[in-house]
């Protein structure tokens, strides 16, 4: 009799303790019925963007601009009846913060999706664990290589950086009749650097040219004499600026030191309003593309976004390109939330985002489509031309795509 309780008490503390178990698990991975980081009326959404290191001109409006939007969508109803919280994390703009941020924002925090996740570098060494735990991820960068191979769970929000070098490279050939020209690039020894090196190389072969120079200037550098001086020697006709806000603003100081004659057209980041206002009469007839629209821009959609963002923000006056980025990424996230309806999880999420054609943004991008065999939103860039007096960028064109795939 005493074997027999003992037993049904060993039984009866079993169950308690296995349901106990299971119960402890799945609220710690965040999974409800509905899906990790969702509850019934909350949805957990990660932010990884530099705040602190050189990625910071960027990082810092992405994550501005998410906060505003998602804040607004709350205050008007939110997504399906549930309310968006952002976590942010600061991975300093390095492999191993954006990592211990990745770790924290899945494992703690337990967030349902990731935007942005870190640089080119940072989301690339990120992809394995993106895959294998399933994390949809609308990286800050545009690199070809987020996007192809196809990885289910990583997506664009734009076309890539290896869409503008070509579109850049067509501009000089078509727009400016060039006849033979010898192109330059300049761009950091790092991966987002070596993405529109790679780009450049691959491309030029299509009007039966080649690269004249390739010149390394480092994302922070605080002097690029000896880089303009080289170019200065080489005369290239045109040269291809890649590089992000503090490395492009040195560059353009020291061409105008030296008087450096050639032609400079700027990838995606050379067209920061931060770089027009530090590098001032320097940045003069320079040109670039943006598949990003800039806040003076006369759209639907900028100025709705004008509009929301001056509700929370009153005195604000201007907000940077890399804030309209943030705001195009936030508006696909939140769509993509809205198709995926209440049974929202990581793979409806991602099986939403696969619906997306031709999804306006009110002209702030060019519209996103997205397939099952293609996560990247578009191919389309505009040209910018840098307005000194504004400390902004003018556009001198509408959206183009590259003439050749």
């Amino acid at each position: 009799m005493l074997k027999k309780l003992i037993t049904s008490i060993y039984k009866t503390f079993m169950l308690f303790f296995v349901i106990g178990f299971l119960v402890f698990v799945f609220t710690r991975l965040g999974y409800t019925e509905e899906g990790r980081g969702v509850t019934n009326d909350t949805v957990k959404i990660g932010l990884i963007a530099d705040q602190t290191g050189v990625g910071a001109p960027v990082g810092i409006p992405l994550k501005e601009a998410t906060r505003i939007y998602f804040r607004h969508i709350n205050d008007t109803g939110g997504i399906n009846g549930r309310k968006v919280m952002i976590i942010l994390e600061d991975d300093h703009y390095t492999i191993p913060g954006s990592f211990a941020a990745f770790k924290k924002l899945l494992f703690k925090d337990v967030v349902l999706s990731i935007l942005y996740c870190g640089g080119t570098g940072q989301t690339l060494a990120l992809a394995r664990e993106i895959e294998k735990y399933k994390v949809p991820v609308i990286p800050i960068s545009l690199a070809e290589t987020m996007t192809t191979p196809l990885k289910r769970y990583i997506f664009n929000a734009s076309a890539s950086y290896d869409d503008g070098i070509k579109i850049i490279i067509d501009y000089i050939m078509k727009d400016m009749k060039a006849e033979n020209p010898k192109i330059a690039i300049v761009y950091p020894d790092v991966e987002i650097g070596k993405t529109g090196l790679r780009a450049a190389e691959k491309y030029l072969p299509k009007y039966n040219m080649e690269l004249s120079d390739k010149i390394v200037v480092a994302l922070g550098a605080i002097d690029a004499t000896s880089q303009v001086l080289n170019l200065k020697k080489s005369k290239p006709d045109y040269i291809i600026l890649h590089n992000a806000v503090a490395g492009a603003i040195s560059f353009l100081k020291d061409a105008k030191k030296y008087d450096l004659k050639t032609k400079i057209i700027g990838s995606i980041y050379v067209s920061e309003e931060a770089i027009v206002e530090a590098a001032g009469s320097a940045s003069k007839d320079v040109i670039a593309v943006s598949p990003f629209g800039y806040w003076y821009d006369d759209t639907p959609g900028m100025s709705q976004l004008r509009k929301i963002t001056k509700k929370y923000e009153p005195e604000t006056k201007m907000k940077t390109r890399s804030y309209i980025q943030g705001w195009v990424t936030s508006m696909i996230c939140a769509e993509g939330m809205n198709r995926a309806g209440r049974g929202l999880t990581p793979d409806t999420l991602v099986d939403a985002y696969e619906t997306f054609e031709n999804f306006s943004t009110g002209d702030i991008s060019n519209p996103v489509s997205y397939s099952k065999n293609n996560h990247k939103g578009g191919e389309a860039y505009k040209f910018y031309k840098a307005d000194v007096e504004k400390q902004t960028w003018t556009p001198i064109s509408g959206f183009r795509k590259p003439a050749f795939k």
